[in-house]
């Protein structure tokens, strides 16, 4: 998928969604995929990352640190984000890792991250433009597969784009 794709999309659901999220569903919303710009931290960014799951304010000066320190990595480390630009707000993002491993004749896999979409905005397909371009990264860089960890609740979403559960996941926190 190609970054900077304007999607452009008349939404015709019930008013009362309408006034329960505050965003108008009747009219064409230009939303456009493509990968994270240091300017999106003015735009929602981390805001929208804190509906996930910890995430304390960050200073701009951290955001750019962090950002170029990612944007170093190239294509072993990339964020997609879905931009509303009829308001200028980020309302969906993702990211995946590329890890180069020994199995699999030194092959790759992806890891994906991260993934939300604005609670205003959810039900509108969203969720699968970050998986489908994030995916479509992992393919094109030669991964092998592509892998994610997620909650029970969102086990249907995720098998609704095509991944399977595969073992069990397991983590160790340090914080």
């Amino acid at each position: 998928m190609q970054t900077g794709v304007p999607l452009n999309e008349a939404h015709t659901e019930a008013s009362s969604r309408e006034m329960q999220t505050g965003v108008p569903l009747n009219k064409a919303h230009d939303f456009q995929v493509r990968k994270l710009e240091v300017s999106d931290n003015s735009k929602g960014f981390v805001e929208l990352l804190q509906q996930l799951t910890v995430c304390d304010a960050i200073s701009d000066e951290n955001f750019e640190a962090r950002f170029q320190e990612l944007r170093s990595l190239g294509d072993d480390h990339v964020i997609c984000v879905i931009e509303d630009t009829t308001c200028g707000k980020i309302i969906a993002t993702g990211s995946v890792f590329i890890e180069k491993k020994f199995v699999r004749n030194c092959g790759k896999a992806g890891h994906i991250e991260d993934v939300v979409v604005d609670r205003d905005y959810r039900g509108m397909q969203l969720g699968k433009k970050v998986l489908s371009f994030l995916t479509d990264h992992a393919r094109s860089v030669g991964c092998y597969k592509v892998i994610l960890d997620c909650s029970n609740e969102n086990k249907a979403f995720y098998e609704k784009c095509g991944f399977k559960q595969k073992e069990i996941q397991m983590a160790k926190y340090f914080i």
